[in-house]
Order: structure tokens, then sequence, then C-alpha cells
């Protein structure tokens, strides 16, 4: 199966060990076009760039319960967020 999401944010995602990363106005997008898709967000992982690797941050992460609805959730959270150095994994349905 085709993930139309990958391909749709293929160019702007940064990839790390196979984990897809986005900043925050991507990640808003991604959320965007899950939405269109009909495809159901189920959670949001943020992680820091180090001199390691990537660390992630509990604090700026979010899940969700299925069968909400997440996609207003999830551009709420986004919305709020004021640190923009962090980068995004959104999980979503067949991720």
């Amino acid at each position: 199966m085709t993930d139309i999401i990958k391909e749709n944010f293929l160019k702007k995602a940064v990839i790390y060990d196979n984990i897809w990363l986005y900043f925050i106005k991507t990640a808003i997008a991604v959320v965007y076009d899950c939405e269109k898709n009909g495809i159901a967000i189920t959670a949001i992982e943020a992680f820091k760039l180090t001199g390691e690797g990537i660390q992630p941050s509990q604090e700026h992460s979010v899940f969700f319960n299925p069968g909400e609805d997440n996609w207003s959730k999830a551009i709420d959270f986004l919305s709020n967020i004021k640190d923009t150095s962090y980068l995004y994994e959104i999980w979503y349905e067949g991720y």
C-alpha cells in the first residue's frame, strides 16, 4: 500500500534512522493532509537534534485516544508550541 503522506512530504521531511521528522509548520501541514485523506492521527512525538543524534521530549509530545477528533486536537497542540527548535514525528494509521 502506498503511503500518501510520505509521498506528499518526502522533500520536506528530515529522515533520521527511518524516523520521519518535520519542522512545526510542515507538521501542521501533515496533520491537515491526514485529515483531507481521512487518516487518523494517533500521536505526535517531539525530538531535538543533538550532536549525538536525536533526543525525544515527552513534554512536547502527545498521544491520542482512538476514535476522537484527533486532527483538531493535533492542530491545537502544534499551534500552541512556542519553541520551534523541535522536530515532530506524526503517527497516523498505517504508519
